[in-house]
């Protein structure tokens, strides 16, 4: 029984392979060229960075509570109140109400600043007072 060696040098002849030693002194004589690439690209992105306005955009369906959702603020006012504890619909509405009043509000805050900032609230539906 006799074993053919073919790693004599440690570097075979096939063209498929790929000489990482070779790759390296490429990439290090080009390293110039690399540099000037990355510096050039970090200047632009800099420079967008300057430039561009920031602009934040969020958008969100706000529909009214149900009863599941108010539930335990329901049992608390029947505990309050006890018999002229309002209804689940009243408290629903109570509330979509109040929010409707605080996010109004913060739309004028952010109006009435030095530098103004836009809160739009839009109906889904037209026509329609919910959802938000």
């Amino acid at each position: 029984m006799t074993v053919d060696s073919n790693t004599s040098s440690g570097r075979g002849n096939d063209p498929e392979q790929i000489d990482l030693i070779e790759l390296l002194l490429q990439l290090w004589r080009g390293k110039m060229t690399i540099i000037v690439a990355v510096v050039i690209a970090i200047l632009l992105a800099v420079g967008y960075l300057m430039i561009a306005k920031e602009k934040w955009t969020s958008t969100a369906i706000i529909t009214q509570p149900d009863a599941a959702q108010v539930a335990t603020y329901t049992n608390a006012l029947n505990v309050l109140y006890g018999g002229n504890a309002p209804k689940i619909s009243e408290v629903q509405a109570n509330f979509i109400s109040r929010f409707s009043s605080a996010f109004s509000a913060l739309s004028e805050a952010l109006d009435n600043q030095k530098e103004r900032e836009k809160l739009t609230i839009e109906q889904s539906v037209k026509g329609q007072a919910l959802p938000l």
